[in-house]
C-alpha cells in the first residue's frame, strides 16, 4: 500500500548502515531460538541519543505520520498481532496444517524470541515518543516498555518468515505484511521509525536461526505428517 510505502522510504533514510552477521549457538538444546544465537549489538546500532539531530527528525517522522493517519490506519495499528492476523493471506493453504498445533509451534518461537528482545530493550531502556513529546497521541497498545528495539516488528517479521518458509507461495504477501504491522507501530505514535526497521533486522536474524533448527524442521513436520 502507498501509505506503509511512504513510512519505509522515509525511515530508511534515518537508519544506519548497518554490518554484522549471527553467532551460532552451540548449545545442542531442543530450542527453537537458543540462547545467544544472535549478536544484537553487531546487528543494530545504539539508538540516537534525546535530543540529538538524527533523533529530532525521527521525532518529526513520528508527527508527521501523526498528522495523516486515517481512521483506517488506527483500527489497523489497534489489532492484536497474533498468528491469527496472517491467516487470511494463507487461505485455503493452511489446511495443509493442523492449524492449532501449528499456531503453538510459532508461538512457542515467539516466546523465545520475546525473551531474547526483552532483554536487548532493557539494555538500551529507551522511552517511546509520546514519553518524550506530549504532542504525540498515541493509539494502539501505548506502554510504557522500553521503544528501542520495536518488539512488534521484531515478531511481526519472525511471523512472517517462519510462515514464508511454510508457505512459499505466499512469501512475498506475508513479508510486506509483516513489514506494514511494523511501520504501523510508528502511525501509532508507539514508535520511532529506527525502532521499527532495527526490529525488522533482529526479526529477520531471530528467524533465520528458527530456521535452521531441527527442532523446528521436527515440529514442523510432525504436525504436516499428522493431517496427511
Amino acid at each position: 500500500m502507498t501509505f506503509f510505502t511512504r513510512i519505509a522510504a522515509v525511515a530508511s533514510i534515518l537508519v544506519i548502515a548497518i554490518f554484522a552477521g549471527v553467532v551460532a549457538d552451540d548449545s545442542g538444546g531442543e530450542k527453537y531460538f537458543p540462547d545467544g544465537a544472535v549478536d544484537a549489538e553487531a546487528l543494530i546500532p545504539p539508538p540516537p541519543p534525546l535530543g540529538s539531530p538524527a533523533f529530532n527528525e525521527a521525532m518529526t517522522v513520528v508527527l508527521w505520520m501523526q498528522r495523516i493517519r486515517t481512521p483506517e490506519d488506527i483500527v489497523f495499528v489497534e489489532k492484536s498481532l497474533n498468528f491469527d492476523r496472517f491467516i487470511p493471506i494463507l487461505g485455503n493453504d493452511l489446511d495443509a496444517f493442523d492449524r492449532e498445533a501449528l499456531e503453538e509451534i510459532l508461538d512457542d518461537a515467539i516466546d523465545e524470541v520475546r525473551e531474547e528482545y526483552d532483554a536487548i530493550k532493557e539494555r538500551y531502556d529507551y522511552p517511546r515518543p509520546f514519553q518524550v513529546n506530549d504532542a504525540v497521541k498515541p493509539v494502539g497498545d501505548a506502554r510504557t516498555v522500553a521503544s528501542y528495539p520495536s518488539g512488534h516488528s521484531i515478531r511481526a517479521t519472525v511471523y512472517a518468515r517462519l510462515l514464508a518458509d511454510l508457505f512459499p507461495a505466499h512469501a512475498s504477501e506475508l513479508t510486506e505484511f509483516g513489514k506494514q504491522i511494523g511501520y504501523g507501530r510508528v502511525t501509532g505514535g508507539l514508535h520511532y521509525p529506527q525502532d521499527v526497521l532495527s526490529g525488522q533486522i533482529l526479526g529477520n536474524a531471530f528467524a533465520d536461526v528458527i530456521l535452521q533448527q531441527p527442532a523446528f524442521e521436527e515440529a514442523v513436520q510432525q504436525i504436516r505428517s499428522a493431517k496427511d
